[in-house]
């Protein structure tokens, strides 16, 4: 499996999505929320988004030791306007990220494979071993899922040791 590792600064930046503490990942979020709906509304704000974490970014979060779901776009830090019914935005401080990706990929016979790999090497992986440690209490976990151009990336927010 063709896994990099790399290190990503992001600016502080507020996203505006729906967290949902009772899912896990991307299909257990999908199972309690209309996808058309949702994405109809945040390919509707896309003119908004953030130029690193872009529309359609989703991860993970972490509240009292517990981990769930989130999806939506990233909007500046000066972003002020329309919240949607059952969103929220929350602001995040600048970070870096550790970024596991896997590059571009054939969507229907390659995902379930890839999405697997990348996310066994990046929930198993000592940041340590590179200086960091990581930085989930600040800031949240980022998924980017475009098969046919980025491929798969998780993103880790991490300090220096």
């Amino acid at each position: 499996m063709n896994i990099n590792i790399k290190i990503e600064y992001i600016p502080a930046h507020k996203y505006l999505g729906i967290w949902e503490k009772d899912a896990q990942d991307y299909f257990s979020f999908w199972e309690k929320h209309d996808c058309d709906k949702i994405t109809g509304v945040i390919n509707s704000l896309a003119h908004l988004e953030h130029p690193i974490i872009t529309a359609n970014t989703s991860g993970w979060f972490w509240e009292n030791g517990q981990r769930g779901y989130f999806f939506g776009l990233g909007v500046r830090s000066d972003y002020n306007g329309e919240i949607p019914d059952g969103f929220a935005l929350k602001a995040f401080p600048d970070s870096y990220y550790m970024v596991f990706s896997h590059p571009s990929f054939d969507f229907l016979t390659d995902c379930e494979k890839v999405v697997n790999g990348v996310e066994e090497i990046t929930w198993h992986f000592d940041p340590t071993t590179k200086g960091y440690n990581w930085n989930e209490v600040n800031c949240q976990d980022y998924q980017r899922l475009f098969p046919e151009t980025i491929g798969y990336e998780v993103l880790r927010p991490i300090t220096k040791l």
